[in-house]
């Protein structure tokens, strides 16, 4: 008997739990990152924009990563926050991650950009500053639809991406491969090949669904979260709903 092989392809260090997951499920994960997350230095401008957190009416954390790499920044300069701003996160993963830090923030119970421009803090913005902390080049559509609504966004870039390169010559048809962000999909299509079609994705969000469909997977499913717990219950649901369990 074959175990089914999971393709793991978060960045280094944020595979383990999940991968533990699968082992104990008798599934075979496989961990290969496709992007790593890399510190940016403090500037002069990121130094201006945390000294001046007092002056923003909202502040938004838009992935785990960004209060892994943005909050300390924010912390080195206040000790304790403003009153009077209002906090969000893009779903319930990035909000507990501020919890650990004593930040309770208001998030959608869907994750994502679309998610958030629908929560009612985030309604009647106009006039008011609004600082997003994100990775270097992150996706635009939530600065921008806040913008047109008359806010005034500013962003705090902490950490930039690194694309990883792999071989996956060795992967077998059947795999299930798990791309949680546009940049680890791109990469992990561009080194697949026409191997494409004999693998199943697992992606977190409608927004991924529709990008990985443009490829050519022999399925795609979505996790409707980033969570180890969403991802894990989609691939059981692929295995047990297509025929492919462990053979």
């Amino acid at each position: 008997m074959h175990l089914k092989t999971i393709l793991l392809t978060r960045p280094p260090g944020a595979n383990k739990s999940l991968a533990d997951l699968f082992r104990a499920a008798g599934l075979l994960p496989i961990v290969r990152p496709l992007i790593e997350l890399v510190e940016k230095p403090v500037d002069l401008e990121m130094k201006r924009i945390a000294l001046d957190l007092d002056r923003y009416d909202k502040i938004i954390f838009v992935s785990k990563s960004s209060v892994r790499f943005g909050l300390p920044i924010l912390e080195n300069y206040w000790p304790q926050w403003p009153i009077s701003l209002d906090w969000f996160s893009v779903g319930p993963g990035t909000a507990e991650a501020l919890k650990q830090h004593g930040v309770v923030a208001s998030f959608p119970d869907l994750a994502g950009s679309e998610g958030l421009l629908a929560l009612a803090g985030l309604q009647e913005v106009a006039g008011e500053q609004i600082l997003i902390v994100r990775g270097a080049g992150g996706r635009e559509l939530l600065g921008q639809s806040l913008g047109e609504s008359g806010a005034s966004v500013t962003y705090l870039e902490t950490y930039r991406r690194l694309l990883l390169q792999h071989d996956f010559s060795d992967l077998v048809a059947g795999s299930i491969v798990i791309l949680t962000s546009a940049e680890i999909l791109e990469n992990f299509t561009s080194l697949s090949g026409e191997s494409l079609h004999g693998y199943h994705a697992v992606v977190p969000s409608s927004r991924l669904e529709g990008i990985a469909r443009t490829h050519v997977f022999q399925g795609v499913t979505n996790a409707g979260g980033a969570s180890d717990e969403a991802l894990y219950d989609a691939v059981i649901k692929v295995i047990n709903t297509s025929g492919i369990a462990n053979e």
